[in-house]
């Protein structure tokens, strides 16, 4: 076979082009830092990048939820305690109301320092996180408790927030559970409130036996708001173990997509550092190559 100068011209120059192609193809993935730029680069890699895209995306949404359900449930949490150590100085008043040796002004002193918590657990019950009422159910622009003390439209519905696939856990307390609320729109305050108020008038009105006589409800009420706390911490709990985990799960699938599209650096340069040796010796030994010609013979 005769091998003419254009062959070895056309010859070098493919080797040349293919050299060049894959410096570009290189200094692409060292200035992205992704070793796949398009799909024709690994068509099984970039299915399995976009597949893990997309659950990165909803993990995060769900950390997201996590820390917002989080949040919500600790402020009741916070409420709830507070509501707790008011309750129970609420029988302490109680328990030194029911004294028969008191006078009717003590009373009186005892009676104001109850309505004053009474005021307050209801504005409690109208707590709010952001702009949403948190003891009123799925009714979250509506407060629990009226300026009358009655109860408003609001329901005992749970607000769910979803933190993993097919999983919604409530983050809510039921407000009319938790106040002893009997229904929507009645006349008059129930419940805690009501129990609140029948021992201010028993106060006021002397009525030491009538005090007495409500320590047992003060307790039933106080062990409410005990039982419907412990139940929140559990869900707490649980909704702290799952932020955990959807931390894990998060920082694994990007480590995943990491080994997928991301360029090893270090083993990149040095493969880029060796094709442009490649590169020059090729142009070095297609100059000598190529320069001889019939006119050079004919000189």
């Amino acid at each position: 076979m005769r091998i003419t100068n254009n062959m070895l011209s056309q010859s070098l120059l493919r080797n040349l082009e293919s050299a060049q192609g894959r410096m570009d193809q290189m200094q692409n993935q060292l200035s992205s830092g992704h070793r796949i730029s398009r799909p024709s680069d690994d068509p099984a890699g970039i299915q399995n990048a976009m597949r893990l895209k997309s659950n990165i995306s909803s993990v995060e949404q769900w950390k997201s939820n996590a820390d917002a359900a989080l949040q919500f449930m600790n402020t009741t949490d916070s409420t709830m305690g507070d509501m707790t150590s008011m309750l129970q100085r609420v029988r302490e008043l109680a328990v030194q109301g029911a004294n028969g040796t008191l006078a009717t002004a003590d009373r009186g002193a005892i009676a104001d320092e109850v309505d004053q918590i009474s005021t307050q657990l209801k504005m409690m019950a109208n707590t709010q996180v952001g702009s949403k009422y948190m003891f009123s159910g799925t009714a979250t622009d509506k407060e629990l408790i009226l300026s009358d003390g009655s109860a408003s439209q609001a329901n005992g519905q749970d607000i769910k927030f979803e933190v993993g696939n097919n999983l919604s856990i409530p983050v809510s307390v039921n407000g009319q559970t938790l106040f002893g609320l009997t229904s929507t729109n009645t006349p008059t305050p129930t419940g805690m409130l009501s129990t609140l108020n029948t021992l201010s008038s028993d106060l006021r009105s002397n009525d030491s036996t009538g005090v007495s006589n409500l320590l047992g409800d003060i307790d039933t009420t106080i062990n409410n708001v005990v039982d419907q706390r412990a139940g929140l911490g559990a869900r707490i709990n649980r909704m702290t173990a799952i932020q955990g985990q959807l931390d894990s799960t998060s920082t694994n699938m990007q480590d995943n997509l990491s080994s997928i599209q991301d360029v090893d650096m270090a083993k990149t340069i040095t493969d880029f550092t060796s094709q442009q040796n490649v590169y020059k010796a090729a142009l070095s030994v297609g100059a000598k190559i190529i320069e001889p010609s019939l006119v050079d013979f004919m000189r």
